[in-house]
């Protein structure tokens, strides 16, 4: 069936969690990270520290726990981030983690072999 967003979203990131889906940031809704099932809306889990647009996401598990992860994209005012975020599942807060080594926006991320990998995209000069 069809749903809408709580909010809408657009340049956001989706990251697939078994029967649901979690859509990280995106134009107007920045720090925002939502849980959609096909149902529709879950759950909003905590924002992220440093709203990003256009960016990459992916996921990994540490000790059977799901960790999300967010990197580079775009901030509010569009410039471009190099900066990556990580959220265990049941955490509290986003944390810092090591940033991309340059800014970068619009790629592709894909979630394999408890790896994320990053693909293409647009290199910006800090």
């Amino acid at each position: 069936g069809n749903f809408s967003l709580v909010q809408r979203t657009r340049y956001a990131c989706a990251i697939a969690d078994k029967d649901s889906t979690i859509i990280t940031g995106g134009l107007l809704t920045e720090k925002v990270v939502a849980r959609y099932n096909l149902q529709g809306h879950v759950e909003n889990l905590p924002e992220m520290t440093q709203g990003r647009q256009d960016h990459g996401c992916g996921s990994y598990y540490s000790g059977g726990t799901m960790v999300l992860v967010v990197a580079g994209g775009l901030d509010d005012d569009s410039n471009p981030l190099s900066s990556t975020e990580q959220l265990t599942m049941g955490g509290t807060a986003w944390t810092t983690a090591k940033s991309l080594p340059w800014t970068l926006s619009g790629m592709a991320t894909v979630s394999m072999n408890n790896q994320i990998y990053i693909l293409g995209g647009w290199y910006n000069n800090i």
